[in-house]
């Protein structure tokens, strides 16, 4: 039995941390937990835009299994590694006088990233969705939040996992966008704006832990982090006063997955299973959902 709530799915980002949103999605379809909208920020957007689309989840996973990802994206599996040849490029360009009309280095790059997503998404419009969804990017020159709700999904969600310095930012209605994760890493306010009062959101990012920072680099980035966890933190305790508690937040355990990890699917995906069954009570309480076992369906 469910109450009068319309259930919100807000997935988060975190690379190939965020396969886990698979996993989620499934163990909720496997316990009978409806949706009614789905926003997504980066990775979040891309499997949310698969649940939206009415994709068999199931059938993705094995697909995506038999792929080389991170072949087929031209990166490695290191971050760090792809952040150093981000710095290389950069000054190299910055010297050359090279501008975002010009620049080609990424181009490869966005292309393959833009036949990724358009494969997902079958090429299709927000307009074909199961239920309302939306995706979440950020303006480069603005910093503005940008809610991307018309047109292609896959330039959409390409726009949103933009990864500064790992693939170029996506132009969209004469915008230069990038990953939503910079201005909104958990798009719980979008699913609100869409008109949940009841949400269901994940948050796939790498925890705050202590660093050693050994060079002025470690201190950069480990300075990047504390805003952005700091950030997260306000938003997620306002999205929970404008849900009068109705926010059940699930934190997979996907700590030993880099942001790069793609090979890691499978692994993200189980730890995505585990944290619904963990949460399942919550989940139930928060939501007004009765929740069914995965036998009685059968």
């Amino acid at each position: 039995m469910r109450r009068k709530l319309k259930i919100g799915l807000a997935l988060g980002g975190g690379g190939a941390r965020g396969f886990a949103h698979l996993g989620i999605i499934m163990a909720l379809e496997e316990h009978g937990i409806p949706i009614d909208v789905i926003t997504g920020t980066s990775m979040g957007a891309a499997v949310g835009a698969a649940k939206a689309l009415g994709m068999d989840l199931g059938k993705l996973h094995s697909v995506l299994s038999l792929l080389n990802l991170n072949s087929l994206l031209g990166v490695s599996e290191s971050t760090s590694h792809e952040i150093r040849r981000a710095i290389g490029r950069g000054v190299v360009e910055y010297m050359r006088g090279v501008d975002l009309e010009e620049e080609t280095s990424l181009s490869e790059r966005l292309s393959r990233l833009l036949a990724l997503f358009s494969l997902l998404t079958a090429k299709k419009d927000f307009a074909a969705t199961q239920v309302p969804f939306a995706v979440v990017a950020a303006d480069l020159a603005t910093g503005a939040r940008v809610v991307l709700r018309e047109g292609p999904i896959y330039r959409a969600v390409a726009a949103s996992a933009a990864v500064p310095g790992i693939f170029p930012p996506v132009r969209i209605e004469g915008k230069y966008l990038i990953d939503g994760g910079v201005i909104e890493k958990i798009p719980i306010a979008a699913a609100i704006e869409l008109g949940a009062n009841a949400v269901i959101a994940v948050d796939a990012g790498a925890p705050m832990e202590k660093v050693r920072a050994q060079t002025s680099l470690d201190v950069m980035f480990q300075s990047q982090r504390i805003t952005s966890h700091a950030l997260t933190a306000l938003q997620i305790e306002e999205a929970r006063k404008r849900l009068n508690g109705r926010l059940v937040l699930l934190r997979p355990q996907v700590s030993g997955i880099t942001m790069l990890a793609f090979s890691k699917l499978s692994q993200a995906v189980k730890a995505g299973k585990e944290e619904v069954l963990a949460r399942l009570p919550e989940i139930s309480e928060s939501c007004g959902v009765r929740p069914v076992s995965p036998d009685s369906k059968q």
